[in-house]
């Protein structure tokens, strides 16, 4: 065993600070204005209760624990239960943060009881209401690991949703912390949209692996922090070696990617879950009487170039990688631009990156830039006749001395480790272009609040969770000789889609376009209607130009048609509908979520500005109730947009979603006129003509299940849903769903539209100890599920027409009566007996393989 590394004691500005933390984009603040901080933590406990029936050591057990913790470089700890008075003392005086987590009944299926569900909003009330404001608290965490079966039994957007109401309930209580919760790779589309961070626990054992799902996760959190709240390698199977070996690359490869906090698992191998210790893994960095496995590294992370300021084992191949000092020209055009203008230059001079020159090129302003520029000695100004944006931007190509050129918009601020990433971007030549996340910040104004989240916004298209196809211009890097061999940007272009076109001429000429998430700016959006609508004309202007250079990207309306997905329009976890998440085969994959993910709708076609025609066309012909029902399309088409954005970054009011909802609603209209009166005026028409599937079949089935009838059954010696499973195969004719899409486990396939089956679950109760609940389930898309009732009963009308036809008067009143009651009646009776011959099947199934029937009252199960 090795003695544990001491550092030096924690500075009293970080004791006194520890829980003021902020998000600021993809990264932690102390406070809006303060230093970036990367959180670096390990996890503490859980343990066996102490004498006062905490789930902590004892007193003097933990003050010397966190002394340690603290001695070994760590800055922040993860516990799973609320904090004692002992740990918040101890933890504020050695300048620890703690992330605290919030413990309830997540084993069960809690949305079966409304009490179960009030009880566990009590108790994180408490809790944040207990602690709010503890400058020792970094950020809560409401829940942690909900396991996959149960979240797909109990419904995904369910869970989603039961999830915000416990964070905006902490919130409530504790406004100025952070909250979150905490899921898995099994679970990875499970993200309550108003959380302040990603918190992820993923256990991957290959480096090169990790680094890739960590270029995933980070598409997840969106503008958000990522934050990896567990990690770690058990010593028992791998060994100490190993562990050590792992724990430097995790660290490493986190910082290079940006990831805003770590957590790893754990502290000691002490470890008590279930009703009894843990005894065959031992994740700690400490063995259960505190003696170290590894020396850990108490030197701090340079934030900057995404590199280490101490070398670190196995490090010294990806520092050389990293370290890249090539001079780099941030490149800013501006026209008129001189109300942000200053904001930028600022935010360009607290760039951490050794080497590079800011250039200023000036397109005929009628605005004095020059006095704007010239208090920045460091700055170089260039101004040329008023020409547009692309001949600006070759301009700053041909004054600039580096061999990268950094383009940025005059209305970003960036980031102070900006150039750090986008310089680490290059490590590798087939990359010929980098860029980041484009931010909204802070509104100035209601407007642009509502613009900020309003449709239309610069985004990027993802080819994979690294490769980009598009990169916005407000936050591009281009490498000078990769430019130059395309002879820079097309002069057309005097507004927009330079940007959109020089990314595609460079993936056609052989390069590849990266995507950093660290390489994050702040991007003003506009902040009156006024310029929303004339930049979205603008946009509408640029497609036909790029319509006119490159008509087989394409399609019939004139929209580009993108190879891959549109980043910023909507996360994964946005749209959790019914076969849109990839569940495994029997639900039990590793890695569930979201791989295809797309905002196309049906009344997308009543968008934009063809509907127009429609309606004054069936107006003046006199078909008012055409016309009436065209518009309700539109309304309808307009709310099926507004809802599939992302979450508004700042909050709106009553009003301002009116207005946003308006937005919706103009936004396609005015862009696409733009578009085709650019069109017209160019000659400019699509080469790629979409099949009739592509243009009205949704890219999502819209599936929903409904439950039919369901089960619970108990068993004492473990027998749980994979046996009832194998027993009900051959008694309900139904085979395992395979494709890993469906939410059923058992299915009968007739149809691509109609899918009956058994869905299952089984809660564990402590040692051998199952509940398993099985139902019975119709699987339809939404619009059968409502008119296939309305056939049938079309059908069994059109039958009791036949008969009247045919009898005689006399029984009129026997006729009526069937009318009026026969066919409610038929259907019940077909509802039911289908319904009891399934729940004889189920049953059947489960005494086949010993599961006995009960019920289920408040959380304990009950034999019947």
């Amino acid at each position: 065993m090795s003695s544990v590394s001491v550092s030096t004691a924690p500075s009293p500005a970080l004791a006194g600070q520890a829980g003021a933390l902020v998000t600021a984009g993809k990264f932690f603040r102390l406070g809006a204005e303060g230093e970036k901080v990367f959180l670096r933590g390990v996890s503490y406990g859980p343990f066996r209760p102490n004498s006062r029936g905490e789930e902590f050591p004892e007193d003097a057990r933990i003050a010397t624990d966190l002394a340690q913790i603290r001695q070994m470089g760590f800055d922040t700890v993860r516990i799973y239960t609320p904090p004692s008075e002992v740990i918040l003392t101890e933890a504020l005086k050695l300048g620890l943060r703690l992330i605290v987590g919030i413990a309830w009944t997540d084993h069960v299926d809690f949305l079966r009881s409304k009490s179960q569900q009030e009880t566990i909003l009590e108790d994180v009330r408490f809790v944040a209401t207990r602690l709010r404001d503890h400058p020792a608290v970094a950020a809560f965490l409401v829940g942690n690991e909900i396991e996959k079966t149960l979240v797909r039994w109990m419904g995904p957007s369910k869970v989603q949703h039961f999830l915000e109401k416990l964070i905006d309930a902490g919130r409530e209580c504790a406004p100025n912390q952070l909250f979150s919760y905490a899921t898995y790779p099994s679970t990875e589309y499970l993200i309550p949209r108003n959380a302040d961070f990603l918190a992820m626990n993923v256990y991957l054992e290959d480096r090169e692996n990790f680094a890739r799902y960590l270029q995933r996760l980070h598409h997840l959190a969106g503008n958000k922090p990522l934050v990896i709240t567990e990690f770690g390698l058990d010593t028992a199977t791998h060994g100490a070696a190993a562990q050590a070996e792992t724990f430097a690359w995790f660290e490493e490869e986190c910082r290079c990617a940006a990831v805003a906090g770590t957590v790893w698992f754990s502290y000691t191998d002490e470890w008590f879950r279930g009703g009894q210790d843990v005894t065959e893994w031992r994740f700690g960095i400490v063995d259960a009487g505190r003696q170290s496995r590894l020396q850990v590294s108490s030197s701090r992370f340079a934030v900057h170039g995404s590199r280490l300021e101490d070398s670190q084992p196995g490090t010294e191949n990806r520092e050389q990688r990293t370290e890249n000092r090539e001079l780099i020209s941030v490149i800013v055009c501006t026209y008129n631009g001189g109300a942000t203008l200053r904001a930028c230059l600022e935010s360009l001079q607290r760039l951490r990156h050794p080497n590079y020159e800011v250039l200023v090129i000036d397109d005929g302003s009628t605005e004095d830039i020059d006095s704007i520029v010239r208090p920045f000695v460091a700055v170089r100004y260039v101004h040329q006749d008023h020409a547009g944006l692309s001949v600006a931007r070759n301009r700053g190509m041909k004054a600039a001395r580096g061999s990268i050129l950094a383009y940025t918009d005059d209305d970003c601020i960036m980031d102070e480790d900006w150039l750090g990433y986008i310089a680490a971007g290059f490590d590798d030549p087939k990359w010929v272009a980098c860029g980041g996340p484009n931010i909204p910040p802070a509104p100035r104004n209601n407007v642009e609040a509502v613009v900020a989240a309003a449709p239309g916004a610069p985004a990027h298209v993802m080819l994979n969770d690294s490769e980009a196809e598009h990169l916005p211009g407000c936050n591009l890097a281009i490498r000078k000789s990769a430019l130059e061999a395309i002879h820079g940007f097309r002069e057309h272009y005097r507004t927009a889609g330079d940007d959109v076109d020089v990314c595609w001429r460079l993936r056609e000429a052989g390069g590849h376009l990266r995507f950093i998430p660290g390489a994050m700016v702040w991007h003003h959006r506009r902040r009156t209607l006024k310029a929303y609508f004339g930049q979205q004309r603008g946009y509408g202007h640029a497609e036909a130009l790029l319509m006119k250079d490159h008509p087989e990207k394409f399609g019939l309306r004139g929209g580009a048609r993108w190879r891959g997905s549109i980043y910023g329009d909507s996360t994964p976890a946005e749209d959790l509908a019914e076969g849109s998440i990839f569940h495994g085969p029997l639900g039990n994959g590793l890695f569930q979520g979201i791989y295809q993910h797309s905002r196309r709708c049906s009344l997308d076609w009543f968008s934009g500005v063809l509907w127009i025609p429609l309606v004054v066309v069936t107006a003046l012909a006199g078909w008012w109730f055409l016309a009436n029902f065209l518009l309700a399309l539109t309304f309808a088409a307009t709310l099926c947009y507004r809802f599939s954005l992302p979450r508004p970054p700042h909050p709106l009011s009553w009003r301002d979603d009116l207005t946003l909802l308006a937005l919706c609603w103009r936004q396609p209209v005015t862009r696409e006129w733009a578009r085709l009166r650019g069109m017209m005026k160019l000659g400019a028409f699509p080469s790629c003509h979409p099949t009739f599937k592509e243009v009205f079949e949704p890219s999502l089935t819209g599936m929903i299940s409904i439950p039919l009838t369901g089960c619970s059954f108990w068993s004492d010696e473990g027998v749980g849903r994979e046996e009832l499973l194998k027993a009900a195969e051959p008694i309900l004719h139904q085979n395992p769903s395979q494709d890993g899409w469906q939410r059923l486990d058992l299915e009968n396939r007739k149809s691509r539209h109609l899918t009956l089956g058994l869905l299952t679950v089984t809660e564990y109760h402590g040692g051998n100890r199952r509940l398993t609940r099985a139902s019975y389930h119709v699987r339809t898309p939404l619009w059968l599920a409502v008119s296939l009732p309305l056939v049938v009963m079309l059908l069994i009308a059109s039958l009791l027409m036949l008969v009247t036809m045919t009898l005689p008067h006399s029984l009129d009143w026997l006729i009526d009566l069937v009318w009026r009651l026969g066919y409610p009646l038929i259907l019940l009776w077909l509802f039911f007996h289908v319904l009891l011959r399934i729940r004889r099947g189920i049953l059947a199934a489960a005494e086949k393989c010993g599961l006995k029937p009960c019920i289920h009252e408040g959380g304990a199960p009950l034999q019947s």
